[in-house]
């Protein structure tokens, strides 16, 4: 077998330089041209993933320990890491999965032509590439939204793109030898359960081919019996403000002005957050929730389009309905539970005719000419074999959400809940378009009819309604004939402040487990007005309701809970301690520096790692002194957690302790430092 590789990976480092683009929707003809930023670094977000660690949860193991065993990595390091025995990515949408592939992919086709390497030529003979050594191992992007016949075809066809033309038998001795590096992307949008057969059974057919796949809910598709399973963690709030303000230089503090409190709910996964940007940027807005988030970010790129356009007023006028009868009618699959991520131009076409008649004249020819337009100026394009896709799978069910507004006052409730209640593919638009219902009556009616099918699901869309209509969900609620377990999971879940009292007061409840998972439900809404009352919950009997009230308070990040937690720094209980340590953390307010420099000599070395940590979130120069004395520690672990948090103070003699602590006979110190140089952008003259 003889096959032009170094062609092959140079196509797809010329494809996928630009990595970052997949993060927004990119430019399409006769759009006005973005402003280039540096958009490798401000796009580069330091995306972590925790591992998921359901197997210890159903050996009824506590959730201190769970919490100690969870390894929490950044996205490029977890899923190389895991690739060799299979790994699944999973993640909300819009959180990454796709974007990191992509940017693996070509890091990998990079290393692959490096001068460092040999020509990678690999064969039969070659023996086992390795993801980390590069040598020999190919990546290939395995689409799987493009699905058709089999997965072997989906990797022919990527590797015919990139100029490689390998017979199917060829392919198969590569992957039987674990020559390829296979990225496979978005498991749930698998069209078919015969699909998902054909996917499991490859995977089992072809153990030594390294292999990470990407899903957005383990509950459509399912884990595909992979062991190591990887979340995408949402960006924290020092890396939305970061992306705004680089991405925005001019305008990002008056927009992290206005969104307050709330830039954690919109702006938690890379997408939703560069959507917000361009639409401040655009029209100096922020809209109340996320479906106006969508309709405004719609409307915005309509208006985007030139005037000069060659393009009728009357297609423009049509657009959006257009896209809107599109989505939904994609969002119907073989099955009631499928749907399609992609669809047939032709198909595309009939669609467009058959909504065109009786309110156009020439609704076929119209049909084709307004999806023309639509593919060379809007938000769907081409992918491949003439089939037609969304920019973004969220897209499309915005569109779909609105289709479903326009219907929604003439479903009946039987057909709300048989065919939309139902089925999780309607989830995410049913959540879009509660965000845009106008009438209370209308949204309070269909979380009504989602309580009576999914209290789960009926919690989840009562978050979603507009605040003003949120007081009377939750009332529904509390109303509920349920234990009260059940209430606390269901209200923290909603998201809502409205449940806020109902939690802070369970806090004094007479059964420990109810008291606990108040707590555990208030770090989820995270409302200040239960601040009193999580501080108050810190001298609780219970340990565990400490715990979760100390873990509670570093998630609403409030300055007045600062004192409590420095006092539980002692507490009795070591969970107590270590969360409280990291709350100080996360609230990062320079009265905790003196009690966590304290904290690096404590009896308990996981209050003495995480003070290290700590001080490095807060990043005051006055504990510096301290980290770099803190280097020299009889705890090998406060040694490399110093070395970390001096990365992040990138103060001058900080960068210099660390310069000193290359050379440590601490291994994982030496590592540390490295990692946090690596990070900083330290001061030219101090650069090794």
């Amino acid at each position: 077998m003889s096959a032009d590789f170094p062609n092959y990976l140079q196509s797809v480092c010329t494809a996928y330089h630009d990595w970052w683009e997949l993060y927004t929707i990119t430019d399409v003809e006769g759009s006005k041209t973005a402003q280039r930023q540096e958009m490798p670094s401000v796009f580069d977000f330091g995306l972590m993933v925790e591992t998921v660690q359901a197997k210890q949860q159903e050996r009824g193991e506590t959730p201190e320990k769970i919490e100690q065993e969870t390894e929490r990595l950044p996205v490029q390091e977890g899923i190389r890491k895991y690739a060799d025995n299979h790994v699944l990515l999973v993640g909300r949408p819009g959180s990454g999965k796709s974007t990191a592939l992509a940017r693996l992919l070509l890091e990998e086709a990079q290393k692959a032509i490096s001068p460092q390497n040999p020509t990678p030529n690999p064969s039969p003979q070659a023996g086992r590439g390795t993801v980390n050594g590069g040598v020999g191992c190919i990546p290939v992007l395995v689409e799987l939204r493009q699905y058709k016949t089999s997965v072997l075809d989906l990797i022919r066809q990527f590797l015919r793109r990139h100029k490689l033309r390998l017979e199917s038998a060829d392919i198969e001795t590569l992957l039987d030898d674990g020559q390829f590096l296979l990225l496979v992307d978005g498991v749930n949008e698998l069209p078919n359960e015969e699909a998902r057969r054909d996917l499991k059974t490859f995977r089992q057919n072809y153990p030594h081919t390294p292999m990470i796949f990407t899903t957005r809910d383990l509950g459509v598709g399912g884990d595909l019996g992979i062991e190591k399973k990887l979340e995408m963690q949402p960006l924290t709030e020092g890396q939305m403000q970061q992306f705004v303000r680089a991405y925005l230089p001019e305008q990002g503090e008056e927009m992290l002005r206005r969104l307050g409190g709330r830039l954690r709910e919109f702006g938690q996964t890379p997408l939703l957050l560069w959507m917000l940007c361009t639409l401040f940027k655009q029209t100096g807005n922020v809209p109340p929730n996320l479906g106006l988030v969508f309709r405004c970010f719609a409307q915005s790129y309509d208006g985007k389009i030139k005037d000069d356009v060659p393009v009728s007023q009357e297609s423009r006028r049509w657009w959006q309905e257009l896209l809107q009868h599109l989505a939904f009618e994609m969002m119907q699959g073989d099955t009631p539970t499928e749907l399609r991520v992609t669809i047939d131009k032709r198909e595309a076409e009939g669609i467009f005719e058959k909504f065109l008649v009786g309110k156009v004249d020439y609704p076929p020819t119209r049909a084709k000419e307004w999806l023309e337009d639509l593919l060379k100026h809007h938000l769907i394009q081409v992918v491949s074999n003439e089939q037609i896709e969304f920019r973004h799978q969220l897209l499309q069910e915005y569109y779909a959400a609105e289709c479903l507004l326009q219907q929604l006052p003439n479903i009946s409730d039987k057909k709300l809940k048989r065919d939309y209640l139902n089925y999780l593919k309607w989830t995410e638009p049913l959540a879009l378009m509660l965000a845009l219902v106008e009438k209370e009556a209308q949204a309070v009616r269909v979380v009504k009819l989602a309580l009576e099918v999914d209290l789960a699901l009926g919690a989840r869309l009562a978050g979603e309604l507009k605040q003003e209509f949120q007081g009377k969900t939750v009332g529904f609620i509390l109303g509920l004939d349920i234990p009260e377990l059940l209430k606390i999971k269901f209200l923290g879940s909603m998201g809502t402040e409205y449940g806020a009292t109902f939690l802070s007061n369970l806090l004094q409840h007479e059964d420990s487990d109810v008291r606990s998972s108040a707590a555990k439900a208030l770090e989820e809404i995270k409302d200040t007005q239960a601040v009193p009352a999580l501080i108050q919950a810190l001298n609780n009997e219970d340990s565990s309701v400490r715990s979760s009230a100390a873990y509670a308070l570093g998630k609403i990040k409030d300055t007045q809970a600062v004192p409590a937690l420095i006092q539980a720094l002692n507490d009795e209980d070591s969970s107590v301690r270590r969360r409280a340590a990291s709350a100080l953390g996360k609230i990062k307010d320079t009265q905790a520096v003196q009690a966590l420099i304290q904290a690096l000599n404590h009896r308990d070395s996981d209050v003495r790692r995480r003070a290290a940590s700590a001080l490095g979130e807060i990043k005051d120069t006055q504990a510096v002194q301290a980290l770099i004395q803190a280097l020299n520690h009889q705890d090998s672990d406060v040694r490399s957690s110093t070395a970390s948090a001096l990365g992040e103070i990138k103060d001058t003699q900080a960068v210099q302790a660390l310069i000193q602590a290359l050379n440590h006979q601490d291994s994982d110190v030496r590592s540390s430092a490295a990692s946090a140089l690596g990070k900083s952008k330290i001061p030219r003259q101090y650069q090794l």
